[in-house]
């Protein structure tokens, strides 16, 4: 399972997370032009089998358009520090693993 967080998500978080989400790569630390645009954060990762996960709606409204791949996390977490989002991410892992595992499923929305 490959993650890739989007530029609106701490970069922190790929260290916090790194025991259980191995494959999480902050939108940063890839090879596309930076500040990296949606389209191009979207592009890379249907081509290098990566799951979204992000805050933005833009990416739901994206995989309307498109379609899958990529699949899409979006995170509604407000007022939730770097930390806090880490351990949400580390609890709900098994949730996360189905999802990206279910062909059927193309979003998922965590709270």
């Amino acid at each position: 399972m490959k993650l890739l967080l989007d530029a609106n998500i701490s970069w922190r978080i790929v260290k916090l997370v790194g025991n259980d989400f191995s494959n999480c790569f902050h939108s940063k630390d890839i090879k596309i032009n930076q500040p990296a645009k949606d389209i191009e954060i979207w592009e890379f990762a249907k081509q290098n089998q990566f799951t979204i996960l992000t805050h933005d709606d833009d990416f739901e409204k994206l995989l309307l358009l498109k379609g899958a791949p990529p699949k899409v996390i979006i995170l509604k977490t407000f007022n939730k520090n770097t930390k806090e989002i880490a351990e949400l991410l580390i609890s709900k892992k098994e949730i996360i693993e189905s999802f990206v595992s279910n062909k059927e499923l193309m979003i998922l929305e965590i709270y």
